[in-house]
């Protein structure tokens, strides 16, 4: 008779339900797979920079160094994101209460993930505040980044999008009774973070595209910037070398802000619960668009820039046990120090 019931009830769910059970499935599999792929990707990508940057020491400029921050900050997005769906598939857990509070904070719904979207966000505008300075000022040294003093500025850049997110965190609190991780947000924090989103989105965003339309406008147009005051074919490298840099960086902040800006107004819309299934599916959608700008970067670099693209060569000879010789790592230097004279 168990036979029979279970026979049955198999049967019932072949012609009822698992034909829409095995396509939800199936998608869920397909997602988890991309998911991870761009982790991974992305990790290892990133994970280049760094040690290229480390490795290669004409490379280690104060433009450069802006650029391992934001790899860094892909990296910590894509690894934070990992653990939050590792932990998340486990399902329910049994652990101290002291525990439980520290995940929801910071795991379960992924929210110091904001913090290192927004190290991106100031990084980016540091940069192109910084090229716009190094390209139409070239002569005015005050105020100006150096190996000296990057340190410092990166530092900054990660305690300030602490103490920004650090009112969120606060927010979240996990409930012993339920067995869930709750929301405390009042309207005060309501406006708080629709502020928090609006300006690191539209002052970075004003500030980045002010600063790249002053410098297309000098290469392109008035020819102020990189003018070739000499017929020196060292000269004419370097103002190449100026506009591929200036491509490289201006392609990373499109990319990054056409994910960040759908997700900020996804994340503005759930704090004030105004979602529907629709919008919780965009959500869902939006996170990936964001983790996939944070593994696509290192493709930027080496697509735009050859220095980058020689030192990922190198290294990954390296890690391949192939013959690298000192030649060539002389030569690699000797061009990265011409190329990258400007950055």
């Amino acid at each position: 008779m168990s036979g029979e019931l279970s026979n049955h009830s198999i049967t019932n769910c072949s012609l009822e339900n698992c034909q829409q059970k095995k396509p939800n499935q199936d998608n869920k599999i397909v997602e988890m797979i991309l998911l991870w792929l761009i982790i991974i990707v992305g990790v290892c990508g990133n994970s280049l920079v760094l040690t290229v940057i480390k490795m290669i020491r004409t490379m280690r400029t104060t433009t450069n160094y802006l650029l391992v921050n934001i790899a860094a900050a892909d990296i910590a997005t894509l690894l934070f994101t990992a653990v939050h769906v590792i932990i998340g598939s486990v399902g329910k857990f049994h652990s101290s209460p002291a525990l439980l509070s520290f995940l929801c904070k910071f795991i379960f719904n992924n929210s110091i993930v904001i913090v290192t979207l927004l190290v991106t966000s100031m990084s980016m505008t540091i940069l192109a505040f910084e090229r716009y300075h190094a390209l139409l000022k070239p002569l005015t040294l005050s105020g100006r980044l150096t190996t000296n003093n990057i340190a410092y500025v990166i530092s900054a850049i990660w305690l300030v999008a602490i103490a920004m997110v650090t009112p969120i965190f606060v927010n979240f609190d996990y409930d012993l009774e339920t067995g869930q991780c709750n929301r405390y947000a009042g309207n005060k924090m309501v406006i708080y973070i629709d502020c928090l989103f609006v300006i690191l989105t539209v002052i970075p965003f004003t500030v980045i595209a002010f600063c790249y339309s002053q410098i297309i406008y000098g290469l392109y147009f008035s020819n102020t910037i990189c003018n070739n005051r000499s017929e020196r074919s060292e000269t004419r490298e370097e103002t190449k070398e100026k506009k591929r840099l200036v491509i490289l960086l201006i392609l990373l902040t499109v990319v990054f802000f056409l994910a960040f800006i759908p997700y900020g107004i996804l994340v503005i819309l759930n704090f004030n619960k105004i979602t529907n299934k629709n919008t919780r599916h965009l959500q869902h959608y939006a996170q990936y668009l964001t983790l996939l700008s944070c593994s696509v970067n290192p493709f930027i670099y080496a697509f735009q820039s050859s220095s980058y693209r020689r030192g990922f060569l190198l290294l990954i000879k390296k890690l391949f046990c192939r013959d690298t010789t000192v030649d060539a790592t002389e030569i690699l230097e000797m061009r990265s120090r011409t190329s990258l004279r400007a950055a």
